[in-house]
């Protein structure tokens, strides 16, 4: 599913040697608690992950970094700053995604191009206020990436009580074998009422299910208008 997360940690590695796994320190190195948090660590740049190191465990304390996060398997909204508790079932590991994230993911594979990516899904996390998200992408083979042959996404979410604005910017010439992106929406505070993409109002686009709905991979604003 995370593959193209991955994709994006790689490339941010390897043109700027950020690390993909960080530990609390490296995230807020202003916050004094994170300097002793030394088995947690954050996923990329928008998911904590705390293991569970004692067998028979059904959870655990673990210190939530400053912000606020959402618990990945729940939804539920945590303010960070302070230690709690986390339950942990057994197939269930503790983690958070941070408010404003945007994670691309793949459909479940058991091999790199075991299947046609049909869509792109775009969790988003809703923030009142600023978030970003990269997502690389290249053919997965050979060096073609070197000549421009690559697809950077960068996009640009901004959160407000009513309204929800995601802008996008890509460049690379690589062209993606899908055609739609799928954005599924997480904490959303309030029911949309209109959607405009590209500037326009736009009828056609429904959501499917409660908070899930499918564009096109080029749109370059996409506006959730509320009450």
């Amino acid at each position: 599913e995370l593959l193209p997360y991955l994709y994006t940690m790689f490339w941010e590695y390897a043109q700027d040697g950020i690390p993909m796994i960080k530990p609390l320190v490296y995230f807020d190195q202003e916050d004094h608690q994170t300097f002793y948090r030394t088995d947690e660590f954050i996923f990329g740049n928008d998911i904590l992950v705390c293991p569970i190191l004692e067998p028979n465990a059904q959870g655990r304390r673990m210190y939530i970094p400053r912000g606020h996060w959402y618990n990945y398997w729940s939804d539920e909204v945590v303010e960070g700053g302070k230690e709690l508790w986390v339950d942990a079932d057994i197939n269930k590991i503790p983690l958070f995604v941070r408010s404003g994230a945007m994670i691309p993911k793949y459909p479940v594979q058991q091999y790199v191009g075991e299947k046609k990516i049909e869509t792109l899904t775009l969790d988003v996390y809703y923030k009142e206020g600023k978030g970003k998200a990269k997502v690389y992408e290249d053919a997965q083979d050979g060096y073609d990436y070197k000549k421009g042959r690559f697809s950077m996404r960068s996009f640009k979410l901004t959160g407000k009580s009513n309204e929800l604005i995601i802008q996008q910017h890509k460049e690379g010439k690589f062209v993606t074998e899908y055609d739609t992106i799928t954005l599924k929406f997480h904490g959303l505070p309030f029911k949309v009422t209109a959607i405009e993409l590209d500037n326009q109002l736009d009828t056609s686009i429904k959501f499917n299910g409660e908070a899930t709905l499918e564009i096109t991979k080029d749109f370059t604003e996409l506006h959730l208008i509320g009450e």
